[in-house]
């Protein structure tokens, strides 16, 4: 294992404590992501002069005596206390640059025009000057206890042979072995105006650097962008959307794609959407709707492309309806679930991995999200949003609301999902029933824009490395606990305000960050590939692997686009197409633990039948696919993975074309989906990566 550079809390006599860095050797040697356990050294008499330093991402910035020696300090007061303010270039810039601190009792996030500033107040950044690390440096250490501290490693690695590693994303307040300098260099991250806090701040501590405008970098956190604008994302870099996601993100092209799937499969598969109106389009077709029912029928109104509740009103008259701006007019679920007399919506969190094949995971918890004031059907009721809204960005300016911290509570105007659930068992609700219908919505929900995700995709990435996407989607349950589909939020607030929602969302963006699989990019100096090289074969002897002819000693453990390419070579291709024409075309019929292909070929009067399965003679590509899919599936806890899952082949029947991709994690999942234990997957898939 590599020599992580440990932090020393160095406590005086008035319980003041500073900070120190010295190394320490381990003898891991294992594949697994291990911690490592680190023994803290403590001082019994004063020191001469302290200065208090504060833990950033579990780090002291006067850590190291060459994180400051670049950098120009700036003195201020902050709330009457002296405070520090690094400078840095991004050649310097240390990994905690720019990064507030996330608190237990966080403040307010922060909004767009103020996110890409430094923060200066005690509680988020504090840094030490260059005199002071060198007072540090040379103050004598006596060791008085024997307290255990544990670091999380800064590389993971695959379950499969040749396969470079992982970078490993811990929580912001988890300990991380530091990769020597001349490594991490390249570990650069874009901040965008609205990279949340939790974001910035688990990556940070997972070793990257984030700056406002990198020459280069390897992944970041922003909005979502114009399709062309995806060409320009290079073979090493990863963003967090899809293009054309805005095609369930924005409200009124949700209807549009739903009702096309209404129109196909009819309302009992996909009528879980209120019904809508897009105006000024449907203006006619609204007013024809609306004289049919009588005035006590209340209508929700929204912008077809905000968030956070801004500009929703609800209404019950006609000439309430503004008629100068874009609108979706939406029924209004009038007899939702109540709690405590009070409506509720859910968050759920779905993380969508690939596109082709598609790959689709339920996040296991999420937030309830409560309206201050009690429900009321009175139509001069409608004005208050306090009693019709559920959105925390209203409800928290309710003179009612009441915050909830604790997590595993069902107190307050916000729970977690899994205080839901718990409260839901307590009655005997079948809650199973209610996960089932909630996984149903959003395959469905996301299976209505594949068809125009994948042309989208094709068209404007080049590489299926690139792209990932975390969606939240907002659910109304009604009286009779039926879910209804409100909207899909392609940028999800991920504000971490009360250590419940950092309870939740903490969790959440570092499995994200470790599914979506990160590598060291192909592009870093052959002097950061060399001191890689040694890094693994000095900590990791199992791990390593031969260079290619021609290419750099290093690059073997860097990512390697032609794995994750679209090009497919002749074999490939022919499989392709025999099981994308040929397969689509024939009765695929169940057949034991795979499907028997019964291809209809007429040949001198008498059908011949070819029983055939996906998963014979796996091709380098498929192989390559399979492995993906392993390792993702290795990091996904805390979530659930719903498609594919078990019976997700009667999703099938939805998709506008299916592709081999599908077909063969379908067959994939039937052979091995079912064990908790993915042993035997792995296995039977190394036996086919070796040969290959």
């Amino acid at each position: 294992m590599p020599k992580p550079r440990m932090i020393e809390k160095v406590v005086t006599d008035s319980g003041t404590e500073c900070q120190h860095t010295t190394s320490i050797l381990s003898d891991q040697h294992t594949n697994k992501v291990k911690p490592v356990v680190v023994k803290k050294k403590l001082v019994k008499k004063s020191l001469r002069k302290v200065h208090p330093v504060h833990p950033i991402n579990g780090k002291s910035r006067a850590s190291s005596y060459e994180r400051v020696t670049n950098s120009t300090c700036k003195k201020a007061k902050i709330n009457g206390k002296l405070s520090y303010a690094s400078i840095q270039s991004e050649n310097d810039c240390d990994a905690s640059s720019s990064v507030p601190s996330l608190a237990s009792n966080f403040s307010e996030e922060l909004d767009s025009s103020e996110s890409v500033q430094i923060a200066a107040d005690d509680e988020s950044c504090s840094y030490i000057t260059e005199e002071e690390c060198d007072a540090k440096e040379t103050e004598p250490l006596t060791v008085s206890s024997d307290k255990a501290e544990v670091f999380q490693p800064a590389l993971r690695f695959s379950a499969f042979s040749g396969v470079p590693p992982y970078l490993n994303f811990c929580l912001h307040d988890e300990k991380v072995v530091e990769l020597p300098w001349i490594i991490r260099r390249c570990l650069k991250w874009k901040l965008s105006t609205i990279t949340p806090i939790v974001v910035r701040k688990t990556v940070v501590n997972s070793g990257f650097r984030v700056i406002k405008e990198p020459k280069d970098w390897i992944g970041t956190w922003g909005k979502h962008m114009k399709s062309p604008l995806f060409t320009s994302i290079l073979e090493h870099q990863k963003v967090n959307h899809f293009p054309g996601t805005f095609q369930i993100g924005r409200k009124d092209r949700l209807w549009r794609n739903m009702q096309k799937m209404v129109a196909k499969y009819g309302n009992d598969e996909f009528g879980f959407l209120p019904q809508t109106f897009v105006l000024p389009h449907d203006l006619r077709l609204l007013r024809k709707h609306w004289s049919r029912r009588t005035t006590d029928v209340p209508w929700i109104i929204k912008p077809p492309a905000s968030a956070r509740g801004t500009g929703i009103q609800v209404i019950h008259e006609w000439n309430q309806l503004p008629r100068k701006k874009p609108l979706v007019v939406q029924s209004y679920v009038k007899n939702p679930y109540l709690i405590n007399g009070t409506k509720f919506d859910i968050r759920l969190y779905v993380f969508v991995t690939s596109v082709n094949p598609l790959r689709i995971y339920l996040y296991e918890n999420g937030l309830v999200r409560f309206a201050s004031l009690t429900y009321s059907t009175e139509m001069n009721s409608l004005d208050d949003l306090y009693v019709h809204l559920t959105n925390y960005s209203v409800n928290k300016h309710c003179e009612g609301y009441v915050a909830n911290e604790d997590a595993n509570v069902c107190q307050g105007h916000k729970w977690t999902l899994a205080s839901l659930w718990t409260y839901f068992h307590g009655l005997g609700v079948d809650v199973e029933a209610i996960k089932s219908s909630l996984s149903d919505i959003v395959i469905k929900t996301l299976l209505s824009v594949t068809p125009v995700l994948n042309e989208m995709l094709k068209n404007n990435v080049a590489n299926r490395y690139s792209c990932f996407e975390l969606f939240g989607f907002d659910i109304l349950l009604d009286a009779d606990l039926k879910p209804w589909l409100l909207e899909v939020n392609i940028s999800p607030s991920l504000h971490s305000t009360s250590s419940l929602d950092l309870s939740v969302k903490g969790p959440l963006i570092k499995n994200v960050l470790n599914m979506a699989r990160y590598q060291f990019p192909n592009n870093a100096s052959s002097l950061s590939k060399e001191h890689l090289a040694n890094y693994i074969s000095t900590y990791f002897k199992e791990r390593v692997c031969e260079k290619s002819s021609g290419s750099d000693e290093g690059s073997q453990y860097c990512h390697d686009p032609s794995c994750t390419s679209f090009d497919l070579n002749e074999e490939e291709t022919k499989k392709h197409e025999f099981y994308e024409n040929i397969v689509q075309r024939s009765v695929s019929v169940p057949s034991g633990s795979c499907w028997t292909v019964q291809n209809q070929c007429p040949e001198n009067g008498i059908d011949v039948v070819e029983d055939t399965n996906i998963l014979d003679n796996l091709t380098r590509d498929d192989i390559q696919h399979l492995i993906e899919t392993e390792d993702e599936l290795s990091q996904s806890s805390g979530f659930t993975r719903v498609f594919p899952s078990e019976n997700s082949e009667r999703y099938f029947r939805f998709m506008e074309k299916i592709s081999y991709y599908d077909m063969l994690l379908n067959e994939w999942q039937k052979k091995f989906g079912c064990l908790g234990d993915r042993t035997l997957a792995i296995d039977y898939l190394k036996s086919h990566h070796e040969k290959k």
